[in-house]
């Protein structure tokens, strides 16, 4: 068997064998960073761009653990099951995530939570409820 025709295997961070992945080979002295700190080819407005959407997610981030708190207060729920249900919430009601988040810590200080929410809220808390009692 020719050398590139054998699986080699790689350790992964458990200490596992990931079948099916050879080696890299950086041998070459390459480098994955030129000298200004970019990945070649990225462009400085490129990078801007994504640290801005970095910053904009670490401001956000706070209202969707809140919002994941009052839920697991009203629900009587972890904080893995929170995430679901607002992930449900967001996905089938088309609404961002940070939406959905900041309607439900409205609705803490006496708004209402929008009919579509509301909905998928009542669909996503019926889904867990069934899943832990072995329905699902």
């Amino acid at each position: 068997m020719r050398p590139s025709q054998r699986q080699y295997h790689r350790r992964g961070r458990t200490g596992g064998q990931t079948p099916g992945l050879a080696p890299r080979d950086d041998s070459s002295g390459s480098c994955r960073f030129d000298g200004t700190g970019r990945a070649p080819g990225q462009s400085a407005d490129a990078l801007r761009a994504e640290i801005a959407q970095l910053q904009e997610a670490v401001a956000r981030r706070p209202v969707i653990d809140m919002a994941r708190g009052v839920l697991m207060t009203i629900w009587s729920c972890t904080a893995d099951e929170a995430w679901e249900l607002l992930l449900y919430v967001s996905q089938h009601s088309n609404t961002k995530l940070y939406t959905v988040a900041e309607a439900v810590l409205d609705s803490v200080h006496g708004e209402p939570l929008p009919a579509p929410l509301q909905e998928h809220l009542a669909a996503a808390v019926a889904r867990m409820r069934a899943r832990e009692d072995g329905h699902a």
